[in-house]
């Protein structure tokens, strides 16, 4: 059950390095032939660290670019939703494209083993591959080690100020478990459209979680995200 938190004092506006801003992007997508543009995406660095017996031997990178889920059904004004299992035969990302009109590529669509849109327990998320070449020197983010506690300040990072620009808008986490993480933004006068994908860090820049969306609640604007363990076992599953 979600539970609610005291009502959210301002926060200051940390800058977190690295700078989350120049990982995320405006996505573009062909579906079905069809051009569409929705939603928030992100720059995810899954790449293994070097092991302790062979530090030296190289990684294959891991690059994702990372969305949600529910872009590719009404939501984001399509006819019916496209199940994850389905998403490589009728989506290409053709380009997602940065704060300062950087155009980053993805080199393939993902499937994703129990990604569904907009069901709790939360696991609405799209993944797309990448490649280094293909991002165009894109900050990439990587998932912190553990999720926040209720009361940890959090950032939102997205276009929500209705002037196109891409910032990190506070807030403050009001629930965190296994099926949902959910926050209360500072600013309760934010636009939420075309939020959904965006990751939610922490003050070091760390992935907490997958913005979906949200709404007013007794007065406060909430968020609520795909949270941090199942965002990550979801992308450790994309095919």
């Amino acid at each position: 059950m979600l539970i609610m938190g005291a009502p959210v004092a301002q926060a200051e506006d940390a800058a977190p390095a690295p700078d989350p801003i120049t990982a995320t992007c405006h996505p573009a997508f062909t579906v079905d032939g069809a051009k569409l543009s929705a939603g928030t995406a992100f720059v995810l660095d899954m790449t293994e660290p070097p092991s302790a017996s062979n530090p030296l031997a190289p990684r294959p990178p891991a690059l994702f670019l990372v969305t949600a889920l529910h872009l590719f059904g009404p939501n984001g004004g399509l006819a019916s939703q496209i199940e994850s299992e389905h998403l490589p035969d009728h989506v290409k990302m053709d380009a997602c494209i940065g704060g300062d009109g950087q155009h980053w590529a993805a080199r393939r669509t993902l499937a994703i083993a129990g990604a569904v849109p907009m069901a709790s327990p939360f696991r609405d998320v799209a993944a797309f591959a990448a490649d280094p070449a293909g991002l165009n020197g894109a900050t990439r983010l990587r998932l912190a080690d553990k999720g926040p506690a209720v009361g940890d300040d959090v950032w939102v990072v997205a276009s929500m100020g209705g002037d196109g620009r891409i910032r990190r808008y506070g807030a403050r986490v009001t629930y965190n478990g296994p099926e949902a993480l959910q926050y209360a933004f500072v600013d309760g006068t934010l636009a939420l459209q075309a939020s959904s994908g965006a990751a939610v860090i922490d003050g070091s820049g760390r992935v907490l979680g997958l913005h979906l969306g949200g709404g007013k609640d007794r007065g406060d604007l909430l968020g609520m995200a795909v949270p941090l363990e199942r965002l990550r076992k979801l992308i450790g599953e994309a095919k």
